[in-house]
């Protein structure tokens, strides 16, 4: 092995990763172009973030005051609110995953049925005064189905006010009591938030608040800022509950959920074709010292060919994933190319070279490396363990290596 085989070796790998930057790069574009314009072909069937807000009671005093306007005084009404106290909150929000494909991406989509109790106290109650309460279906990108509302126990067939937020008159009973039930099956995508508050500065105060979540996954997370549930609870058949019990809190903060996602092809391909350059670093180093150990003659060109190898790999993955499934893209794309390996090898180098040590390299630098990526948190782990071991190896094999007759090039 001469400095020159290797700076040509070098050259080669060089070479390679160029090709794999523009097919790292050709996926990021493909991901980022589609991913936009998909969204919104999803979004127009099932919406966008689910959001709920809590609804509200009030009392409305009209007042007047007097305005002067271009030197002539006239006397306008206007109105003041005055809130009433929410006195129990019974929230329940069934929600079903139904993730949604377009192109190469999946999209966090989800079925929803969301039913409601609220009661609230209004402590100076007068008859005749005008009371109004205020709930709205507040994802306008939103499907909603099946929605039922009814104040004190009397069904509301005109539902106009929830579709244009609108406030409905209500009449409170004897003892100043006001009770709404709501419930509706909705369609979202990404996230689900429950808003305690009508602004992120405001600050809430909750008297016997329960809400419960039930979800038929279990890959769910919180967004950031947001109360975490107070019990989670696992039901059985893949099922959980996640519940928010309060009683005599303040707070500023919502409930929120975040839907998970399946991976996306076009996501895990792009990191795999720009982390390649590792994996074959690690595979050219190996085969470099056991051939260097084994006395096997390697010319430059069988390292071309390997490359090429490792190219086919991330080529067939980058495609194959945009039609099939990316777990059968994955295998078919490793299956060929460590056939390819093995094939080209068995004809050019040493049995033990061809048959043992290079397939298992490969197998562990490409596949297995690759393969981490489906993992978040786990390549970095992965790459450091086989690091460290590929260093103590190739140490322990190399030790009695003559390295200045070995570059001399006399066994070149």
């Amino acid at each position: 092995m001469t400095v020159r085989k290797i700076i040509a070796i070098s050259v080669i790998f060089g070479c390679t990763c160029v090709a794999w930057m523009i097919l790292g790069a050709s996926n990021l574009t493909r991901t980022d172009t589609s991913f936009s314009s998909l969204k919104r072909e999803v979004m127009t069937l099932y919406g966008g973030k689910l959001v709920i807000k809590a609804p509200e009671c009030y009392e409305r005093i009209a007042k007047t005051r007097e305005v002067t306007s271009e030197g002539k005084k006239t006397v306008e009404t206007y109105y003041e609110y005055k809130p009433a106290e929410t006195a129990r909150s019974d929230v329940k929000l069934d929600i079903s995953l139904d993730q949604r494909k377009k192109g190469n991406l999946w999209f966090p989509t989800f079925r929803a049925t969301f039913s409601a109790s609220y009661a609230f106290s209004i402590a100076d109650y007068r008859p005749g005064r005008e009371y109004f309460v205020h709930t709205s279906l507040n994802s306008s990108d939103s499907i909603y189905t099946d929605i039922s509302l009814a104040l004190n126990g009397s069904r509301q067939a005109d539902i106009m006010p929830l579709v244009r937020n609108e406030a409905v008159p209500v009449t409170p009973s004897a003892d100043g009591t006001v009770t709404l039930d709501i419930s509706y099956g909705a369609t979202g995508m990404e996230d689900f938030v429950y808003l305690v508050t009508e602004d992120s500065s405001d600050i809430a105060q909750l008297k016997d608040f329960a809400l419960a979540v039930t979800t038929d996954f279990e890959l769910y997370d919180f967004p950031s800022g947001m109360m975490s549930p107070t019990e989670k609870r696992v039901l059985g058949d893949g099922r959980h509950e996640l519940s928010w019990r309060l009683s005599d809190s303040v707070t500023g903060k919502d409930i929120g959920l975040v839907i998970p996602n399946r991976l996306n092809p076009g996501e895990i391909v792009t990191r795999v074709s720009f982390f390649a350059p590792v994996s074959l670093l690690f595979f050219f180093v190996v085969l470099l010292m056991v051939s260097i150990v084994l006395g096997a003659r390697l010319h430059p060109m069988h390292f071309f060919f390997l490359a090429a190898t490792f190219f086919s790999f991330h080529l067939m993955f980058s495609y194959f994933s945009d039609k099939w499934d990316i777990y059968l893209s994955f295998a078919i794309a490793a299956a060929v190319s460590l056939a390819l390996t093995v094939s080209y090898l068995v004809r050019v180098a040493p049995p033990r070279i061809a048959r043992a040590y290079a397939p298992v390299t490969q197998f562990v630098y490409l596949v297995v490396f690759s393969f981490s990526f489906f993992f978040d948190g786990m390549t970095g782990i992965i790459v450091t363990i086989c690091a460290v071991l590929t260093l103590f190896i190739l140490m322990q094999i190399t030790a009695h290596v003559d390295w200045d007759e070995t570059f001399s090039g006399k066994n070149a």
